[in-house]
């Protein structure tokens, strides 16, 4: 399980988003591995990566952090590292008190999401037991913000922290989206909820959110459902926005959704669609998307993505890509 957040782009104003409201904006098609292994090789030495999850960016653009989630850590590079890929470890996540499902002599945790807040504040939240959602402040400082042993929270596969400091969780296990004030209080449903399924009250395992900050919409990469669905303040059904037309390669489909971006004014969506190894675009009421940067196949043979887990855009517009399965960062220039 993987997933995470998408946090605001801001620079000095909004021409960046104006940038990725564009829809007719290009990315370079060969990206540079700025952090872990150029051929994909797996480890937990300063200079790799093992299983990165996600990617996040600080508020000054100086550093990126990825959630190295076999090696229980977060690391941070600098944006402008010259080349050099080896990583500081900012936070080393504690053992589990109870073993991993798949492996009774391993009690490592992993981070299931990342985040990042206007005040760089740095939340990641545990895979396993006991499962918090942990605050990390810029000095270092690691508190517990929502405990689930004290809460309406389950698991956490997706985060987002709004500019008035709400804390929005995907629950991967209730098949819901939770959102919590500021200090993880006053937890409540605000999409899904009623079981995992197909119906639009439902969600069926959501992995990445996004929360526009003019409307309050809510955007989730609906994993199983192989979609990404809006959710209206207040509503208590969300809208189909991209996907939806089971799991497949053509353009009006998705394969397991990761992660989810959109622009300040909602004319664009930016999704993560994992499997299929790609970015993919949708302009607001598209019955398809337009590949952005990876294949367009799952056979092709200049395929540089294994898997995308989660991606972001810097303050210049660039797309960094977690690639879990080949346990590296790509970076994706804009093309001028």
């Amino acid at each position: 399980m993987y997933g995470g957040f998408q946090q605001p782009i801001s620079r000095r104003g909004s021409s960046v988003n104006q940038l990725l409201s564009n829809g007719s904006i290009k990315w370079q098609q060969s990206g540079v591995v700025v952090a872990g292994d150029n051929l994909g090789r797996a480890g937990g030495d300063a200079n790799l990566l093992n299983n990165p999850s996600n990617v996040a960016f600080d508020s000054r653009n100086q550093y990126f952090y990825v959630t190295d989630d076999e090696n229980s850590r977060i690391q941070r590079y600098s944006v402008n590292n010259g080349g050099d890929r080896a990583g500081t470890t900012v936070y080393k996540l504690d053992d589990s008190p109870v073993p991993s499902p798949w492996d009774p002599s391993d009690r490592r945790n992993r981070p299931s999401a990342l985040c990042i807040d206007s005040r760089d504040n740095i939340y990641i939240a545990e895979m396993y037991a006991p499962r918090r959602i942990l605050r990390i402040s810029p000095d270092g400082r690691a508190t517990t913000v929502i405990d689930p042993r004290n809460s309406i929270l389950q698991s956490c596969s997706g985060i987002y922290v709004d500019r008035n400091g709400n804390i929005y969780v995907s629950d991967w296990q209730q098949s819901a989206v939770l959102k919590f004030d500021q200090n993880g209080q006053n937890g409540e449903i605000v999409a899904g909820g009623n079981g995992y399924g197909h119906e639009p009250n439902q969600l069926y395992h959501p992995m990445g959110i996004f929360v526009t900050e003019k409307s309050g919409n809510l955007y989730v990469a609906d994993y199983v459902n192989q979609c990404v669905r809006r959710w209206s303040p207040g509503s208590k059904e969300g809208v189909v926005v991209a996907g939806g037309n089971f799991p497949g390669t053509d353009l009006n489909q998705l394969n397991y959704p990761s992660s989810v971006f959109v622009d300040d004014d909602e004319r664009q969506i930016y999704v993560g669609d994992s499997i299929n190894a790609r970015v993919v675009r949708w302009s607001a009421g598209a019955q398809q998307g337009e590949i952005i940067v990876g294949a367009n196949n799952l056979t092709s043979e200049s395929r540089e993505i294994c898997r995308v887990s989660g991606f972001k855009f810097d303050q210049n517009g660039n797309l960094y890509i977690a690639d879990n399965y080949g346990n590296r960062i790509r970076k994706y220039m804009v093309d001028n």
